[in-house]
C-alpha cells in the first residue's frame, strides 16, 4: 500500500530537525538537473562544512568579523 503525500507529510514532521532536513535536500535535489562534476564538488565541500558546523568541529565567524578583517587588510 503506498502513502498518500499528507501521509507522507505527516511522517516527514515527526522526524528530528536534521533528518527533515535533509530529507528536504534529498526532495529538492531529486527535482534538479544533474550537477555538473565542477557544481558537484562545490556541493560536496559545503556539504562537509556544514556537517563540521553542525557537529561542532569548527566553529563559525561572524559575518561582521569576517568583513572588518578583509576591510583591514585592504585598507579600508
Amino acid at each position: 500500500m503506498s502513502m498518500t503525500a499528507a501521509q507522507i507529510l505527516t511522517a516527514a514532521q515527526a522526524l528530528p530537525p536534521q533528518e527533515r532536513e535533509t530529507l528536504c535536500t534529498k526532495i529538492a535535489e531529486s527535482l534538479d538537473a544533474p550537477l555538473t562534476p565542477e557544481e558537484q564538488a562545490w556541493a560536496d565541500v559545503a556539504e562537509r562544512r556544514a556537517e563540521e558546523l553542525r557537529s561542532g568541529k569548527v566553529k563559525g565567524v561572524a559575518a561582521e568579523e569576517v568583513f572588518a578583517k578583509a576591510r583591514r587588510r585592504l585598507g579600508l
